[in-house]
C-alpha cells in the first residue's frame, strides 16, 4: 500500500534493549498531510524498565491508536496511517481477533503471548471513527523512519515507566550464547536430554520452556529449542540450569514437554 499524500501518518517504532528484560521504549512521529504544510512532529516518547522487542512494537501501535482517538477527530481528516517497520505487528493484526476467540491460542493450539496488549488493540481498532490502515515499511530507509527508531531507542536509554504486563520468568544463560534464537522443538513423541536456561508464563495459563537438547552421541549441547509445558505442575518441576530426560508430545506444531523422565541427568562438560 502506498503512502496517501492526503493522510495524516504516525509513524512508530519499538524497541528493547538485551531482548528480552531489558530497558525498553517508544515513539511516534506525525506526519501531517501535504495541503497543511506544517512539518513532522514527535508525539510521543515513553521509556520503560523491563519489556521486550514484540510488546514494545505493540505499545506503539496502541499509543498511535490512542492519538487518532483522542487527537485526530474534527480535523478534517478522511484517513490515518499507521507505518511501522515490525513484522511482527503487521503479520499478526488481523490474526488477533480469531485468537481472541480461541481463547487466545493460535490456529496449531499454542498460547499467544502478549494477550493483554492484542486485547487493548482490539478494543481500541473496534472503536475507530476514521479509517486507520497499518502499513509496513523497511526500518530506517527515510529521514523519518530514522527518526523513530531514534526516538524509541534514546527512550528506551532514559526508562521510566514499568510495563506491568511483562512476565520476566526465569532467565539463565544459555551455553550456545547470543546471537542464536530458539526454535519450536519437532516434537514427534521422543524423548531427549534437555538443559533449561529460561521458562515462563506466556498467554494465560501455558509456560513456555527454553531450552538446548543435548547431544548424547557428541557429548554436547546443541541446538535451542521451545516448547510448552503440558500442566503448570510439570513446568515447577522444570528449574533454569538443570538437565533433564523429558518426554515430548507428538505435535511439532505445539511441542509439549509431557513428562519428566530422569531428573538432574549428569552431562560431560560443555566445551
Amino acid at each position: 500500500m502506498s503512502l496517501d499524500p492526503h493522510a495524516l501518518k504516525i509513524f512508530i517504532d519499538g524497541s528493547a534493549k538485551n531482548n528480552p528484560g531489558g530497558r525498553g521504549g517508544i515513539a511516534g512521529v506525525v506526519q501531517y498531510p501535504d495541503s497543511w504544510t506544517r512539518l513532522d512532529e514527535q508525539v510521543f516518547a515513553v521509556g520503560y524498565l523491563e519489556s521486550t522487542n514484540n510488546r514494545m512494537e505493540l505499545m506503539a501501535l496502541i499509543q498511535a491508536l490512542e492519538y487518532v482517538r483522542d487527537k485526530c477527530i474534527g480535523l478534517g481528516l478522511q484517513r490515518v496511517q499507521i507505518i511501522t517497520d515490525s513484522k511482527y505487528l503487521y503479520d499478526n493484526y488481523r490474526r488477533a481477533d480469531g485468537w481472541r476467540q480461541k481463547k487466545w491460542k493460535n490456529a496449531a493450539g499454542r498460547p499467544m503471548e502478549n494477550y493483554d496488549l492484542w486485547k487493548e488493540f482490539l478494543s481500541l481498532w473496534s472503536k475507530q471513527k476514521l479509517r486507520v490502515d497499518i502499513i509496513w515499511r523497511k526500518g530506517k530507509k527515510t529521514p523519518v523512519l530514522r527518526q523513530v527508531d531514534k526516538a524509541a531507542k534514546h527512550a528506551a536509554s532514559e526508562a521510566w515507566e514499568v510495563d506491568r504486563g511483562f512476565r520476566a520468568g526465569k532467565v539463565g544463560r544459555s551455553k550456545a550464547g547470543r546471537g542464536t534464537a530458539s526454535t519450536l522443538f519437532p516434537a514427534r513423541g521422543q524423548e531427549a536430554v534437555i538443559r533449561v536456561y529460561r521458562s515462563g508464563l506466556v498467554g494465560r495459563a501455558g509456560y513456555k520452556i527454553m531450552f538446548e537438547q543435548y547431544a548424547e552421541d557428541k557429548g554436547t549441547f546443541g541446538d535451542k529449542f521451545t516448547a510448552f509445558a503440558a500442566t503448570p505442575e510439570l513446568a515447577a518441576e522444570l528449574h533454569r540450569g538443570h538437565c533433564y530426560r523429558v518426554k515430548f508430545n507428538q505435535e511439532p506444531r505445539n511441542p509439549q514437554i509431557v513428562e519428566i523422565v530422569e531428573a538432574d541427568v549428569r552431562v560431560a562438560p560443555f566445551n
